[in-house]
Formats: C-alpha cells, structure tokens, sequence
C-alpha cells in the first residue's frame, strides 16, 4: 500500500510512537475507501485575544474587527463537527508562536495564554521560536502545568531527549486511520530568541523529517507535519521530500489562502493574529494516494452567536480583565502617523522615533534597533499603553557599548550590503551608499547628522536593544565586541511612554541614507 507523508507540524523523534486512539488491533483498512481527510490549521497567533480591525481590506469603512481566540475557537468547532458530520476525518493543528505579541499574551509570562489553548482542541501544536522569549526553563515549566498537545522534532536537550512537555510527534487515530503529525522548527531559532535555545541541539528539518519517516515505516497511513519555518524553508523542504502532498506552515505570517505549490506538495499558511482559520481538504483514492487538495481561508469578521467554547470564553474574560484598564490609558499623542516596515535602504518613521528615543536617553552617539522589532504601525493621534505594546512587544532593554568608527562600518555593511541585508534602524549616522555597476548598494563611509565624516579610530558610545547586544538577528559583532556594557533595564515600551511625558512627539520622517554616484 503505497504510504503518505503530509507535511503538517514542528515535531520530535522521542522513543515509543505516541498514540491519541484506543489500543488494540486497528479495525478494517487503515486507507482505501476514498475518504477524506480536513485539515484546520492556524499559526502565529501571538496572544490574540481580542479582535482587531480587518486593515487589511482596501476601501471598506468602517473597518470591520477580525479574528481573536474566542471567536477564533468557536468557528474550529463549527468547522470542525461539520466536517466530521459529512464523513471526513478532521484533524486540528497549530504552528508556532502562541502568545508572545499582545499584553494578554504577555500574562504569567505567557502561562495563561497557553491554558487558554489547552482548551481549544488542537490534535498537534508546534513549538514556536517566541515560545523560548523567556528562555527554555520558562517554557519547559509551562508545559508540565499546562497540557498542550506540544510537538517539536529537530530539537532536544543537550543530552539528547524530547524537550519537556513535547514529544516528537503525534500520532492520532481516527476513522480507521493512523495519522502521524510531526513538526519542525526553524533552525535559526537561536539567533532570534533566548540564548538559552543555543544550548539545545539542533537538527536539520529534512533530516529529521527523513529519519521520523524511517522510524514511522508501515505503521501510519498518513504523516502530517506543521512547520514553524516559513515559506522559504517549507519550500526547501518539500524539494527534499517531493513526495509530500501537503506542508502546513508557520513563522512567515504569509497568507497563502490558496497555497502554493512546489511540485506536487501543497504549502499553506494562515496569515497571523488569529485573523483567519485555514482549511485543506484532501481527497484520497482507494489506494490512499492523495488525489485532489484544496486549501481556502475562513474569515473571522463575525462574532459567532453559537457553538461557543466556554472554557475558552472563560479563560480569555480572565485574561482580560487582567490587563484591562491600564493598558487602555492614553499615555501620549503623536502628531504624525509611526511607520514601520519599509523597504532595504529606506528609514521606517516608526525606527527612526524609537532609535531616537533610545540615544537621547543615554546620551550615546548612535542608536541601533532592529526593524523585525517593531511589530506594528500606529495613526497620528492619542496612544494607549497597549499601543505601545502592539509596536514592541519583546521585553527588551537598553544596553551601551563603545566601538571605533572602523568597526562600526564594517558592522553596518550588513544592513546595507550582499543578497539578504537585515536593515537596521538607526540614529545619529547618515549612511552613505552608492550602487556598483551590478546594481548592488555598498557603504562607503558612516557621516554625523550634520555630515561630517565618522573618524576610523573614533570612539562612539552606541546604544541598542538588550536582544541585538546578545548577537540576535546574527549581530554577532554586537555580542563579541568588547569592553564593559553600560545596562539600563527600562523595557523600550516604557522608555517610550516616558518620552511622551514631555508632550506630544512628531516623529521623524527624514531618510538618513545619503547615495552618492
């Protein structure tokens, strides 16, 4: 009989196969009928409780409010049973990232967010890279309170097990069918969350892959991984696997509402913040070969007035109350819109008013911040501590070292130079750049705002987040450089509310790039 591998979840080869069916001998063919089997997935929820305005619709006011973890666990239950109803085999998955992002994320450290997901339904739920913010310790504590149906495959313990509260995988057995969901979890973890992750081993994703299908053999009809890649390394992944029918993604916040293929792997994602619910179908023929798949998008702009989960409902109310009021206060009003999120060798609004903000609270020459940390834009206007929230959710700090204006140069070649620059945000430079004859940007020299050259063997104080100082994103030389670190453990949020203290701010808009011919 020929076997399936369906790309499905982040997961972890750890002993026995795991099994959510009863024990005994399997009744009747595992596959061979023509049944079908629905896939439910979501990713890259963040915390979302709430709803939140649809910004994405174009020339529709008002804006109507989408998603959220209530409404979000309602309509997988609707879905769900009417599914099951027609005769599909129905299996719920998540991949990755679960509560970092939002204030109701953010409670006991992610803790309540995580009961609150506990009481949705999942079959399968890859851990994420924000899953490790608050360091492997913190999660690992988490999951022996919280029992979450946690799944990660290509890492372990330096020692080698499954982390805890995790296995690799997850086999689920339903209408005569073994399904098999496994996950995987990007690579580059590491380099973007708790440095803690660094002493985890870690295992390339198509290896794993191969090596859970190997342990797997005959005993399942049907292996479905979630992935917490991206779009990028699930389409590596199905290259490496080309017979995989289907890879349920995460960690790009891609909305593939149809999907996309490479060669006959189906790769499906949906979007962030619980705005959305993905579904595939798959049509299996008599011999289990997947013969037809079909991926769509159910929206969220409606409050669904039946099929309620009350334990969700409650949880979340909780959650709720628990940050309400406060974080509603307005701190500070801004008299043109924060924008974040611009292209290679353009200045965000949105970085330039937080870099600013950053150097004159310590009075450093430069300020650096990474443009992956602003998570969101906001309007001109009164701005509420959960706004402030929204923009930098991550719990970082301040810290000041000193660097030479050489090294300083050769650090910021790579957010301007090569294939894949990681832009930066920064204040108190221009950066003067030129375009060779190929076409590529390259640095020539770093300017003071009044454009007077950066000496070489200048000292500069340079201040920049606590998550950058610790090599994140790859600047390993922030990490490496040396000397004493001045540390001062305001989080960037509240550094900002402070600077509203003083009135309203407008922020900057000025592009800091200087090209030359």
């Amino acid at each position: 009989m020929r076997r399936l591998l369906v790309a499905l979840c982040l997961c972890f080869l750890g002993g026995a196969v795991p099994s959510l069916g009863g024990a005994g001998t399997r009744p009747g063919p595992r596959v061979g009928d023509g049944r079908r089997v629905v896939v439910l997935h979501t990713n890259d929820l963040h915390g979302q409780v709430e709803p939140r305005p649809a910004f994405w619709l174009k020339d529709v006011n008002p804006l109507p409010d989408s998603g959220g973890l209530p409404r979000l666990a309602a309509k997988l239950r609707a879905l769900r049973e009417e599914a099951e109803a027609s005769g599909a085999v129905v299996v719920v998955c998540d991949g990755g990232d679960w509560f970092q992002g939002t204030p109701e994320g953010q409670v006991d450290r992610g803790r309540a967010f995580m009961g609150a997901l506990a009481e949705v339904g999942y079959d399968a739920m890859v851990v994420g890279n924000h899953e490790f913010d608050h360091g492997v310790d913190v999660l690992s504590g988490h999951l022996r309170e919280v029992t979450l149906p946690a799944v990660v495959a290509n890492a372990r313990t330096a020692s080698g097990d499954a982390l805890p509260g995790t296995s690799g995988f997850r086999v689920i057995e339903r209408g005569g069918m073994r399904i098999a969901l496994v996950g995987l979890l990007t690579t580059g973890t590491p380099s973007i969350t708790h440095a803690s992750t660094r002493d985890l081993s870690w295992e390339d994703p198509a290896a794993a892959l191969g090596r859970i299908r190997r342990a797997l053999g005959d005993e399942v009809d049907l292996v479905i991984p979630v992935t917490h890649m991206g779009v990028e390394q699930d389409l590596a992944l199905a290259r490496a696997h080309p017979d995989l029918p289907l890879i349920v993604g995460g960690h790009s916040h891609t909305f593939l509402k149809r999907g996309v293929r490479e060669g006959g792997t189906l790769i499906v994602q949906a979007g962030s913040k619980a705005s959305v619910i993905g579904r595939v179908d798959l049509w299996l023929d008599r011999g289990g070969a997947v013969v037809r798949a079909e991926a769509v998008h159910v929206d969220l702009y409606e409050e669904p007035a039946t099929r309620r989960n009350a334990a969700v409902d409650e949880a979340c109310a909780a959650i709720g109350a628990r940050v309400a009021g406060m974080l509603d206060e307005v701190v500070g009003v801004l008299g043109r819109p924060l924008e974040g999120q611009r292209g290679p060798l353009t200045n965000s609004s949105a970085g330039n008013f937080i870099a600013d903000v950053m150097r004159a609270r310590t009075g450093a020459d430069v300020a650096l911040h990474n443009r992956g940390g602003i998570r969101t834009s906001l309007p001109a206007g009164p701005v509420t501590r959960r706004d402030l929230f929204m923009l930098l959710p991550f719990s970082n700090h301040l810290e000041t070292l000193t660097v030479d204006g050489a090294g300083l140069l050769r650090l910021l070649r790579r957010s301007v130079e090569g294939n894949r620059p990681i832009p930066l945000e920064f204040s108190g430079l221009l950066l003067e750049v030129r375009r060779t004859a190929g076409g590529d940007a390259e640095l020539l020299r770093l300017l003071r705002p009044d454009g007077t050259p950066v000496r070489a063997e200048e000292r500069l104080r340079l201040t920049t987040n606590s998550f950058l100082a610790a090599g994140g994103d790859g600047w390993t030389g922030l990490a490496d450089a040396p000397g004493e670190r001045e540390v001062d453990f305001i989080v960037l949020r509240d550094m900002l509310e402070l600077g509203f203290a003083r009135g309203p701010r407008t922020p900057s808009g000025a592009q800091r790039y200087r090209f030359v011919p």
